[in-house]
């Protein structure tokens, strides 16, 4: 999460009696007069504009001491900081310098280029909303183009992006009703914290009606509770607890990673209970009031319903507060006087212009805080826009032949980053021809966000467009947008697209990719040691995923830059239409999924029963719950290819009754128009054979074939195929700790069978049991209790535990509430399969297609074997930095003396980029 430190310049406290300012504004040098210059008491509502003599007045409630700011367009800005000393009138008066170099609305407009509008949305995400804030639409910059761009380079500390304005920007807030002129007087941007200041005069927007009346008073209610004024105030006034706020210590003394998200179980151990008499406040004099704050705070907002991933058992909004010096000021009002006292972060974090108040805004004394903006957070149009997610795909090249290896890559963008492991694990991808036939259809396993797969296109293809189209069952809820497109086009054996060089547009904020190189020879093929450093404009590394493909150089990287990941991430910025609603026929998948209907043997009997899923023989399984109108639904199975799949209807002797049918999964109907790629074909001369692209370019020599070595290493050190746990249990703690000490080591509540932190409360039933590695199925709870709590921990090997969204992946249905895999040291299986067999006697057996198999891109072929000519050299699709840098070794066969290289991905923060680099072997 990008922190922020928003910092208003002010010192404020009001009386009770009217008072009033004047003076005049002139111009420096030569004393004339500025008429219609603004003065203004920074960051309220109060002010005036000087009249033909560059005189003003301005009266009613002024606070004791202020800070009051002079403007005019053309000259440089002047504030002065004003304690009234009980005075009832005063005089001030200023002079404000010419700036010489101002530049024109039209001259500053001309500067702008693609690279300043990507700063721009950064500015606005700092300034004005954070992405997902309803508001932020409501919010607008009339004059963006006053702003500059540019990167400082400290003698210490990291490089900064830095933006400036050479006028206030002007801000209409139609969602508070103000309009806002902003003086920026430091802006500054990191890759993952940011802040700014400046002064602030704030206007009313003229009234169109009593309803937009009431949704203005309404909204600055709203963000008025939860501010941190009104945090500062009821821990002056000492009514917290009335006020809907209760605070903890957040114990930094416990591990990060021993932290879980469960409240109640954290409760007085991460965070302890506050009382308010520990919070100290002391009186400075003139209305100034230091709050003491022992340590980082956890606050939580009880009148805020609020959805946060930070507890799965806490629904309302958390913040937390921290004062460096150990303290920090406000004036009577709860204002903060000092900003830079105070690192705000969470719920409390999230204002920015958007939400901003005058500091003269005084809330209506009957509100109680019991309005909430839930109409904002919890109604459905955001709900679902926040769960909309959508694949982007890459290829290895821009065109194909019949019969040739077509190796794809991407990842999902998600709207709500916060929801990805709720969201689809699976992605379709189909290749349709140009009469919209689907000539392929293969589902690819989503794994991290990421997605990698491979095709063999069919050998009868003609020549002619095709399109690739990328989708998940769920975004299919929402509509054409959410389905990408890719075109491509597949060609003669004796053809290839005509290559145009590519012109790279430099940007400023493009991620800068730096590449050294070196070249060695073996007998069969040469060795490119390539290295990759990926830096930010400001020099700075940056870790990133993305994917790389190497291309002999006649071959076209790409055909259209419209379908970079870069154009892409416009989908971000895509709301729904106003309106959008979705009866969400379509299922989250968490895996092959098998969709049906129960129909029971009796014309009465209920339809809503629960269904048992088996994968082949027991090497998955799970229980489903049909409902009223019988139709149920599993997902989570992880297997390749096709696997028989036993369901039905058990009753309590375990009996299979009634009957299931499956319903079948189609590609959906392609609606608009086919998009096609531009190109121009040329004929070829040369041996068609080694423009070809096949999942294994090497030729076998028979003399360098050599004997398998066979593997010594145990089924169970290879934890049976199931990969590294996330905890294991050793001989030390086994040796030493009760079962019920370890259970507790393992974050494992015996009374629930639940993992605390990871199956955030679902229904889900036990977890898996594995014992040497036999799956224990169907196990009812207390024979699970009574299993586990029955083993002795000293005659244990090792207990090993899956309880992750990605590490239990692998086990399928079953392991979805979690895995344990216990090796006694008397243990003599060796694997899953056992003597145990399924009894599929009654079940109803079905094949499903599970995932698309397919081989890996061969960018570690055998060392003593030649490598074919070919057009991709090597692919990719997973890549990733350590410290900013990426090392790879690509295999070039002879014959190839130049390379193209295309690396395209985001860094992890969020920007794009696309690089080609040309490389001489």
């Amino acid at each position: 999460m990008r922190g922020i430190v928003l910092l208003f310049i002010f010192i404020f406290h009001f009386s009770a009696q009217s008072q009033t300012i004047t003076g005049t504004v002139l111009e420096k040098g030569s004393g004339l007069p500025l008429p219609y210059a603004n003065v203004f008491v920074n960051n309220t509502t109060i002010g005036a504009a000087t009249d033909i003599d560059g005189k003003f007045i301005i009266s009613g409630t002024i606070p004791d001491q202020f800070e009051l700011v002079a403007s005019f367009v053309g000259y440089s800005t002047v504030s002065v900081t004003i304690n009234r000393k009980g005075k009832l009138s005063i005089v001030q008066n200023f002079e404000l310098e010419l700036l010489e170099d101002k530049l024109t609305e039209i001259e500053l407009k001309a500067k702008r280029d693609k690279s300043w509008e990507r700063n721009l949305n950064k500015f606005k995400e700092v300034f004005l909303a954070v992405p997902d804030d309803p508001y932020g639409k409501d919010i607008e910059i009339l004059n963006p183009w006053v702003l500059d761009f540019s990167t400082v380079k400290p003698d210490k500390g990291f490089n900064y992006t830095q933006a400036t304005a050479q006028m206030p920007l002007q801000l209409v807030n139609n969602a508070l009703g103000y309009q806002i002129d902003f003086y920026l007087q430091d802006f500054r941007m990191l890759r993952n914290a940011s802040r700014f200041f400046g002064q602030a005069f704030y206007k009313n927007l003229a009234l169109e009606d009593s309803l937009v009346e009431s949704k203005w008073k309404e909204g600055k209610e709203l963000n008025y509770q939860n501010s941190v004024r009104h945090l500062a105030l009821s821990l002056l006034l000492k009514n917290s607890g009335s006020q809907g706020f209760e605070f903890y210590l957040a114990n930094a003394g416990v591990p990060k990673e021993n932290r879980t998200n469960d409240f109640y179980y954290e409760l007085k151990k991460s965070i302890i209970p506050v009382n308010l008499e520990l919070i100290y406040t002391k009186p400075l004099g003139n209305g100034v009031y230091r709050i003491f704050l022992p340590e980082r705070m956890e606050v939580h907002h009880l009148k805020k319903p609020w959805p946060n991933d930070y507890y799965t058992n806490i629904y309302h909004a958390i913040s937390w507060i921290w004062a460096p010096s150990g303290y920090f000021d406000v004036d009577r009002n709860g204002t903060l006087l000092h900003p830079t006292q105070l690192v705000l972060s969470g719920f409390i974090g999230r204002q920015r212009m958007a939400r901003s108040l005058p500091l003269d805004f005084v809330p209506d004394k009957s509100f109680d805080g019991l309005l909430e903006d839930l109409e904002v957070f919890q109604n459905r149009y955001i709900t679902l826009n926040n769960l909309r997610e959508t694949p982007w795909i890459s290829l290895n090249k821009s065109f194909y032949y019949p019969g040739e290896s077509l190796w794809l890559g991407g990842e999902m963008l998600y709207q709500n980053a916060t929801k990805q492991d709720t969201l689809s694990r699976v992605v379709y991808v189909d290749v349709l021809n140009d009469q919209l036939k689907v000539v392929h259809q293969e589902a690819y396993p989503i794994v991290n966000g990421k997605i990698a797969g491979g095709l063999t296109l069919s050998d009868a293809l003609k020549k002619g467009d095709y399109l690739l189209r990328a989708y998940t069952r769920w975004g299919l809820n929402y509509g054409e947008r959410d389905i990408f497109q890719l075109p491509f086009p597949i060609l003669n054996p004796n053809e290839i697209i005509e290559h145009r060089e590519e012109t790279e547009e430099e940007l400023f904020g493009d991620i800068a990719v730096v590449y050294d190189h070196s070249i060695s020879d073996s007998v069969f093929y040469r060795v490119l040691d390539l290295v990759l450093n990926f830096q930010d404009t400001d020099e700075n590394s940056v870790d990133a995923n993305f994917l790389i493909t190497a291309l002999e150089e006649s071959v076209a990287v790409e055909l259209d830059p419209k379908f970079r990941l870069e154009n892409r991430l416009d989908w971000l910025d895509r709301a729904l239409p106003v309106g959008f609603d979705s009866r969400l026929p379509f299922d989250i998948e968490y895996g092959i999924s098998v969709e049906g209907k129960f129909t029971p043997d009796k014309k009465r009997a209920s339809l809503s029963t629960v269904i048992t899923v088996v994968r082949d023989d027991l090497e998955d399984f799970g229980q489903v719950k049909s409902d009223s109108s019988g139709r149920f639904w599993a997902s989570g199975l992880q297997f390749l290819d096709t696997a028989h799949i036993a369901i039905a209807a058990v009753d309590e002797k375990r009996r299979p009754y009634g009957k299931v049918e499956l319903l079948p999964f189609n590609s959906p109907l392609f609606k608009g128009y086919f998009p096609k790629a531009r190109y121009q074909l040329k004929e070829i001369s040369k041996e068609s054979e080694s423009l070809f692209d096949l999942a294994g370019d090497f030729i076998l020599l028979e003399e360098f074939v050599k004997e398998e070595v066979k593997e010594k290493e145990t089924m169970a050190q290879r934890n049976y195929s199931y990969g590294n746990p996330n905890q294991e249990i050793g001989p030390s703690d086994l040796e030493t700790k009760t079962m019920a000490e370890i259970l507790g080591l393992l974050r494992f509540n015996i009374a629930s069978l639940k993992f605390r932190n990871y199956t955030y409360g679902d229904s889900t039933g036990s977890p898996l049991l594995i014992i040497d590695g036999v799956s224990m199925a169907f196990m009812e709870k207390d024979a699970f209790r009574e299993m586990l709590l029955g083993f002795e921990p000293s005659q244990l090997h090792s207990i090993k535990v899956y309880n992750d969204n990605i590490s239990n992946v692998i086990f399928g249905m079953a392991g979805y509430s979690g895995v344990i895999m216990i090796e006694t040291k008397k243990g003599a299986r060796t694997g899953p399969n056992s003597d145990r067999k399924f009894n599929s006697e009654g079940f109803q057996i079905f094949t499903v297609k599970g995932f698309s198999s397919f081989s890996e891109f061969p960018k570690d072929p055998p060392s003593d074997q030649y490598l074919k000519k070919k057009p991709t050299i090597f692919w990719d699709p997973d890549a990733q930095t350590s410290d900013g840098i990426y090392r790879t070794k690509v295999k070039v066969p002879y014959g190839v003396n130049k390379l193209r290289i295309r690396v395209e991905g985001m860094t992890l923060d969020g920007e794009a980029f696309y690089k080609i680099l040309k490389i001489e072997i």
